[in-house]
């Protein structure tokens, strides 16, 4: 099959699953043509053979956290470009003639504007974050409702939708991609605790109160991160500079492991067999929905603050967790299930269909 696959730029996360689920779709002996938006440089390290990118619809983060008002506002600025975009890509669309086109989170391949010959399949995180399935935390109404208005606005065009997530929860829930690197590391519990804080914070978050912790508990610390300080060692925490396959082997020596709630850290430090806290982002409405989904699947404790000890208090994870057989889900068999399950959801109803949800 001819494929075109969407990944919404901004930030590492979809960038990281296309580079997991192009070189299988290759593999497969289909043909896969990469389209990304969302910032003006898509992130480096990452390598497609056919790979275009339409700089757009990015949101705007003040203080770690999304602004949802400001993003409004330079969306509507930039509404005509976004329609030139579009329409580049229609014709982009009527030369290639997919057979498919499979959308993460990425708002013009997902377009009902773009109006394909195809199947338009949408596949993300955010997808799980509207389905009725699902239970979601109390608070934060006006964020939850701006959050899901731009998730229906990224998925208007799909025909079939799937969202990541940690428990078999819906038809259309499907297990994170994990990254194939972790199957290759042997765990220890050998070397220092890990800290993942990836956005300037205050108060808890700080470096310096990190610094503070790691010499009151004599703990060494490599930190990633904390982009206020500089790299190097400072008293018993090392801070290291980004670097993707040094990250995962340093995750997999800690004694534990605490980190913003993103998708994926959580959930791959748990699998390494580390005992994990998460702490979302303040005010940022999607990271208080991973941390809540990961306490209540048992993978990762939620906690509001960067509370250091509970790194020392919790446990490793049990050798037979009831979502062990899900959550390692092989990335080969969630492309069987978006490619060829027909599912439930071309047959529901337009309102009972999960864009319709409050």
């Amino acid at each position: 099959m001819r494929i075109l696959y969407g990944a919404f730029a901004q930030g590492q996360g979809h960038f990281s699953k296309a580079a997991v689920l192009i070189p299988l779709l290759e593999a497969r002996g289909h043909q896969v043509r990469l389209i990304s938006s969302g910032g003006k440089e898509p992130p480096s390290g990452y390598s497609f053979r056919w790979h275009r990118h339409f700089p757009a619809l990015s949101y705007v983060i003040s203080k770690g956290k999304t602004d949802y008002k400001k993003t409004v506002a330079k969306w509507a600025k930039e509404v005509p470009t976004v329609f030139k975009h579009l329409w580049k890509l229609r014709r982009l669309v009527k030369e290639y003639e997919p057979d498919l086109i499979i959308s993460d989170f990425e708002p013009l391949t997902a377009s009902p504007f773009l109006e394909p010959s195809c199947e338009v399949i949408a596949i993300s995180r955010q997808v799980a974050l509207f389905d009725r399935a699902i239970p979601l935390p109390d608070g934060m109404n006006w964020d939850r409702k701006l959050a899901r208005t731009v998730i229906r606005l990224f998925t208007a065009g799909a025909d079939r939708l799937f969202g990541y997530h940690y428990e078999p929860l819906s038809f259309r829930s499907v297990p994170p991609i994990i990254r194939t690197e972790l199957q290759e590391l042997t765990p220890t519990l050998d070397g220092p605790y890990f800290v993942y804080n990836h956005y300037h914070t205050e108060d808890s978050g700080k470096a310096e109160h990190l610094i503070q912790w790691a010499k009151k508990q004599n703990q060494e610390v490599i930190a990633y991160g904390f982009p206020e300080i500089k790299r190097g060692k400072n008293g018993l925490v090392d801070f290291r500079p980004a670097h993707r396959e040094k990250f995962f082997t340093d995750m997999s020596q800690a004694k534990g492991v605490i980190t913003t709630a993103g998708l994926t850290t959580p959930l791959e430090a748990f699998l390494l067999n580390k005992p994990v806290v998460s702490v979302p982002i303040p005010n940022q409405w999607e990271q208080l929905v991973n941390a809540f989904h990961l306490d209540n699947a048992g993978i990762a404790k939620w906690s509001e603050e960067w509370d250091y000890d509970q790194l020392l208090e919790r446990p490793a994870p049990e050798a037979e967790h009831h979502l062990t057989n899900w959550l390692n889900t092989t990335a080969d068999e969630v492309l069987d299930k978006i490619l060829h399950d027909q599912g439930t959801d071309q047959s529901k109803t337009q309102s009972e269909r999960p864009a319709s949800a409050a």
